[in-house]
């Protein structure tokens, strides 16, 4: 009777785990093979789109004194000039604004704390962009970036082919400690082959919050309303709801430094899984409907969704490998394997390769710890969870890689 019951329970906690990676696994599945497929030729995603005349940067920032020169800086060598970079100055308490007006940029304050997180800075900078200032175009680009110098007029020719564009937006790693790399690695693995595999598949690419450029017309198809502590997923879910694909620009780069600290790592991390958690809550069903009723496009978004987070979904893969099932040790085999090849397909694409993989070495401490934050995955996934600033490291060259 006691063996049958722990086989039961034995079965219980398999079939549970199974469930919770699965779509996990599905997706970089499928996204890493995509990535590493030959590339096309740029397709035209919307047809008889006009050429770009005005296109307005918004930076949004929030004490942002340390990085805002030198973010301005990179933006005006690419742009041609600071004309048509506008910052956000959002409930800041330092001498953001000012930097900001002496590297020549145009400068609104918008103070209310009543107005917390990015996406009051987008939506404001969205207005002015369109309303005031006429432009075509507006790009998002956070104040602790530098970008490459072909960004803007690679922007602005990617804007004729589709509405939306999302830049190759990645974190800096060159010279990091271990950890640091790693974490470097995972944002390169999120950011650069997930939205690369994505676009091979002929998918939506997705929105990262950094480095993401859309027309004016767009905001009249779909109002900009995305305020949660994950406003970029928020808004993309928006944009795949009116039918809107997002096009990805492999080759203009945006970078910014990875968080100084454990604490501000955990910080954000928690931050993008709970507000991802939030989403799926109150957006899933509602996806789920639509790809039932006739929307295929939307099962990639679902999967996503769905997904554990990778160093979580690694946890899990080992519990079930020490399972005594057969069955379920086969699946957590083939799961680690799928998980391998993302990450040596990231390592892959990487400006430093050995250093990488030397750095993997350290993984499973890595993979505990994200096992650890699960009580702050749940907090931040709650209705009352708030946007925090994360400190990262400052970026003092543009990092890139071209082995592609």
């Amino acid at each position: 009777m006691i063996h049958e019951l722990t086989l039961t329970l034995v079965w219980v906690v398999g079939i549970t785990l199974v469930a919770l990676t699965a779509a996990l696994l599905l997706e970089l599945l499928l996204v890493s093979v995509a990535a590493i497929l030959p590339g096309r030729k740029p397709n035209q995603l919307e047809h008889n789109l006009p050429a770009i005349q005005s296109l307005t940067v918004i930076v949004p920032s929030h004490n942002e004194e340390s990085s805002i020169v030198r973010c301005i800086e990179s933006i005006a060598a690419s742009a041609g000039g600071t004309e048509n970079i506008l910052v956000i100055a959002h409930n800041c308490d330092d001498n953001t604004q000012q930097f900001a007006l002496n590297a020549g940029a145009n400068v609104f304050v918008l103070d209310d704390p009543n107005l917390p997180g990015k996406g009051y800075a987008l939506a404001k900078g969205f207005d002015l962009a369109f309303r005031e200032y006429g432009a075509d175009a507006a790009m998002i680009l956070d104040a602790d970036s530098t970008i490459s110098l072909d960004l803007i007029p690679k922007v602005r020719e990617s804007l004729s082919r589709a509405s939306v564009v999302q830049c190759h937006y990645q974190a800096t790693s060159i010279g990091m400690p271990s950890r640091a790399r790693l974490r470097a690695l995972a944002f390169r693995c999120m950011n650069v082959i997930r939205p690369r595999g994505r676009k091979r598949l002929g998918l939506s690419c997705g929105i990262f919050g950094n480095g993401f450029a859309l027309r004016a017309e767009v905001l009249g198809r779909v109002r900009y309303t995305a305020v949660s502590i994950v406003e970029d997923l928020e808004f993309h879910l928006s944009l795949l709801n009116a039918g809107i694909r997002t096009d990805f620009i492999e080759d203009a780069v945006v970078s910014a430094g990875v968080p100084q600290t454990s604490t501000g790592e955990r910080t954000q991390s928690a931050r993008w899984e709970g507000g991802r958690l939030r989403i799926l809550m109150s957006r899933g069903p509602s996806l789920f409907r639509q790809f039932l009723s006739g929307r295929p496009s939307l099962i990639e978004p679902i999967i996503d969704l769905m997904g554990a987070p990778i160093g979580i979904g690694v946890c899990f893969l080992f519990i079930l490998l020490v399972l005594p099932v057969t069955i379920l040790r086969l699946y957590a085999v083939c799961g680690f394997a799928i998980v391998a090849l993302h990450v040596l397909v990231g390592v892959y694409q990487g400006p430093d390769r050995k250093a990488d993989l030397i750095a993997l070495v350290s993984s499973p401490f890595y993979v505990l710890s994200k096992l650890a934050m699960l009580p702050a995955i749940f907090r931040a996934g709650g209705r009352r969870a708030n946007w925090v600033r994360t400190s990262r490291a400052t970026v003092p060259q543009q990092e890139r890689s071209d082995k592609r």
